[in-house]
């Protein structure tokens, strides 16, 4: 699943896995930002399959296959189970490289991939997937709820897991509280955590 935003907590604020563990919890739809996904492909390669689980991850999974000649799918991926497929050929040798490699136009049609200025690998066209995402907010009319804050945010939180009866402490920075933000992915997302 994509990373869900929330009117008043977005990844500007607030870190990912809290994030998504609103997202799980179910008690800020109210207040999610509702995002049409658009993803378009170009793609000659072999594999490269779009797989998803429209009805969760303990229904069955169904897949967009190739050929990706300008392809595109339209979902809400910040509530969809997704996954790219392996993409090219079984057994092929991992390149070696970091994060800061990058990949430009080589001339010939061909695509380079350089790390510290020394090539790594060069590709034909046809073997670079290369997908764009487009993703746009739905609103309902032109109603939308106030932002949230993070007081509000820990109120909504702490009076669920009371009434759920669970043992917890408050922290005074729940942000960057390690525990509490386990405590919530257990109770709130046990499926997501749980290496699926």
């Amino acid at each position: 699943m994509d990373n869900p935003s929330f009117y008043g907590a977005t990844r500007v604020d607030y870190p990912l896995p809290f994030l998504r563990v609103m997202g799980f919890s179910g008690l800020f739809n109210a207040w999610r930002v509702v995002r049409a996904s658009t993803l378009c492909w170009f793609y000659e390669g072999p594999g490269g399959s779009f797989d998803y689980w429209p009805e969760g991850l303990d229904s069955p999974m169904r897949t967009e296959q190739p050929p990706f000649g300008n392809v595109a799918l339209c979902a809400d991926t910040d509530r969809v189970y997704h996954r790219i497929g392996a993409i090219g050929n079984d057994g092929a040798e991992l390149l070696q490289m970091s994060a800061s490699a990058t990949i430009q136009p080589g001339g010939d049609g061909n695509w380079t991939i350089l790390e510290d200025g020394e090539v790594r690998a060069t590709y034909p066209s046809r073997a670079i997937r290369f997908s764009v995402l487009w993703k746009a907010e739905v609103r309902n009319g032109n109603s939308r709820p106030y932002d949230l804050t993070l007081d509000q945010i820990m109120a909504i939180f702490t009076e669920d897991l009371r009434q759920r009866g669970i043992d917890f402490h408050v922290p005074p920075s729940p942000l960057a509280d390690t525990p509490w933000i386990l405590l919530l992915q257990r109770i709130y997302a046990p499926t997501a955590t749980a290496g699926r």
